[in-house]
């Protein structure tokens, strides 16, 4: 039996605001001690009322408005009851029929559109940790409040996501786009970014997907959906859906039924583990927040939050390829982060002072690519366009310059001075440079007579014995030219 995988993802992101969703606590709360960031409101206790954030919700808005979405008029907020030791209050207060943001949409770079369902704004639940008593042996947990009440935005896709490698593009994308526009540092490992993907398998040409939805053809009875939980890295998104659709095309072929779940990532073991039967929206029991009226969003509201938008990362590698003849995959690798991108156009700025835009992009991502992602420093970009531009007149080799670069990092010395004294060094050298290539000829018999038989490669090795004499100071290509005409 054939199967078509379709996957739709649901993204909590904490945005990064200084106060939480609905009172004045403080958000930094990462290994802070535990329930020092709580107050009446986030304890959910008796009599507190919440006061929405102002600033988490433009920063809903901006994410909505950065994925294509349709912004809502009017805001909303209900509340979403379960009963849970997380949650203090019983409910959430969370967006259920209007969402802030809809019908929006991403384009991989795979070309595959993924349809964006909804992004809405809601608030974070509390932490549980688990624990053993030493003495004995008996369990207990702990809750800390202090995630309680922090401000969360839900990215749902629709079920039109046909791959894992799709889905961890996707979860990609909404990272970087939460980066660039400092709407959340998304770092999963501190919680400020969650990934929660619906799975189910489908009997292929007995399906179909319309308006958003999956339908059966005929009389077919669709499989239920997992959702899988705990995923704590962008590869575990890809290495969780590929184990579960594993899983769940054996159980059928080991003729068992799909039950509808909400199952773990257990990262250790790199497989999924039942967790609960997975709840529906009327076990919800949904209601509209008596507490928070109707908040209006104005055109000027939307105006106003659209000029924080900037050049996002699909929109810079179309760029970087057609303005400044950078490879796609360098482009890729370029816009992957904002720090990066930024770096490489005030490099290349600076190069095209020297060199024209074509060269000037090619340079600046090979040498961003290559030398100082190497060196894992920070480097000066004057300094390194220096060195670039020296490099491109072929007074220095690529090689010198980055040992240059890495010895002034490391010694604190100044580069101007430092190629001032290499180019003194090379003008002296190149006034005696036949005389250092004869010396070569002479101690190196067995090399020469190795060329003089037809092994050419050994001119390689000649020319690295005058660049090692000379400190690498002389012309590879004029020591080269050299040898060749006094071998002759």
């Amino acid at each position: 039996m054939e199967y078509d995988i379709i996957i739709g993802l649901e993204i909590h992101v904490q945005t990064k605001t200084e106060s939480k969703m609905f009172c004045s606590c403080k958000t930094g709360y990462f290994q802070e001690e535990p329930n020092t960031h709580v107050c009446p409101v986030c304890l959910g206790l008796p009599g507190a009322l919440p006061v929405p954030n102002k600033r988490a919700i433009e920063l809903c808005i901006l994410m909505g408005l950065a994925t294509n979405c349709t912004i809502n008029k009017e805001i909303h907020f209900d509340r979403k009851h379960y009963f849970y030791p997380d949650l203090p209050k019983g409910y959430q207060i969370s967006q259920y029929k209007e969402p802030i943001c809809s019908n929006g949409s991403l384009t991989l770079p795979s070309q595959n559109k993924i349809e964006i369902e909804r992004i809405h704004q809601e608030e974070d639940v509390a932490k549980s940790t688990h624990h053993t008593e030493s003495s004995t042996g008996k369990e207990y947990s702990l809750i800390d409040y202090n995630k309680s009440g922090v401000p969360l935005i839900e990215i749902v896709t629709k079920p039109c996501i046909r791959s894992a490698r799709d889905a961890k593009d996707f979860a990609t994308a909404i990272r970087q786009i939460c980066r660039y526009l400092n709407i959340s540092d998304a770092d999963m490992e501190k919680g400020q970014m969650r990934c929660e993907p619906n799975i189910s398998i489908q009997e292929k040409g007995k399906w179909e997907y319309k308006d958003g939805k999956i339908l059966s053809i005929g009389d077919y009875k669709l499989n239920a959906k997992v959702e899988i939980k705990n995923i704590g890295s962008i590869t575990a998104v890809e290495k969780s859906i590929a184990y579960e659709v594993k899983r769940l095309i054996e159980e059928k072929e080991n003729g068992k039924e799909i039950m509808q779940q909400t199952r773990g990532w257990n990262a250790d073991k790199g497989i999924t583990e039942f967790q609960r039967s997975k709840e529906t929206a009327d076990d919800y029991r949904y209601m509209p927040d008596p507490d928070i009226p109707i908040i209006e969003i104005s055109k000027q509201d939307i105006d106003r939050i659209s000029k924080e938008l900037v050049e996002l990362p699909e929109q810079k590698i179309e760029r970087y390829t057609r303005e400044y003849g950078v490879s796609e995959y360098a482009s890729k690798v370029i816009s992957s982060s904002k720090q990066n991108s930024e770096y490489f156009e005030k490099l290349f700025n600076k190069l095209k002072e020297s060199l024209d835009e074509k060269e000037a992009g090619i340079q600046a991502a090979n040498w961003l690519m290559g030398t100082v992602y190497a060196i894992g420093k920070d480097v000066d970009i004057n300094d390194l366009a220096l060195l670039i531009v020296k490099f491109k007149e072929g007074k220095i080799t690529k090689g010198i310059a980055e040992e240059l670069l890495k010895d002034c990092l490391e010694n604190n010395k100044d580069i101007s001075d430092e190629l001032n004294k290499f180019e003194k060094s090379s003008s002296e050298n190149a006034n005696k440079l036949e005389d250092i290539i004869k010396e070569v000829i002479k101690n190196n018999q067995k090399a020469i007579q190795d060329y003089k038989d037809g092994k050419t490669s050994t001119m390689g090795y000649l020319v690295g014995q005058v660049m090692q004499t000379t400190k690498g100071s002389a012309n590879p290509n004029e020591a080269r030219n050299i040898l060749e005409k006094l071998l002759k």
